[in-house]
């Protein structure tokens, strides 16, 4: 059990939807998806807890990106 819930995932895609660069989150197992749509989280094979979660961030402001993702993650427990 455990992983990542909606409350979660709707967190990322929240703080996604903050930038305009292009935001992917990848899988262990290699599926990915646009992180700026809950629906394609939610299509995701399950995640469960422990699983490596990558967030890739490209474009003008990915560095502002991934600093708001670095503030969350330090706020939640994903």
């Amino acid at each position: 059990m455990g992983g990542l819930t909606s409350r979660s995932s709707a967190e990322l895609v929240e703080e996604a939807n903050h930038h305009k660069c292009s935001i992917k989150l990848k899988l262990e197992n290699g599926d990915e998806c646009d992180l700026k749509s809950i629906m394609n989280v939610f299509a995701l094979s399950p995640i469960d807890s422990g699983e490596t979660l990558t967030i890739e961030c490209e474009g003008v402001d990915e560095k502002q990106a991934v600093a708001g993702f670095e503030k969350l993650t330090q706020e939640y427990s994903f």
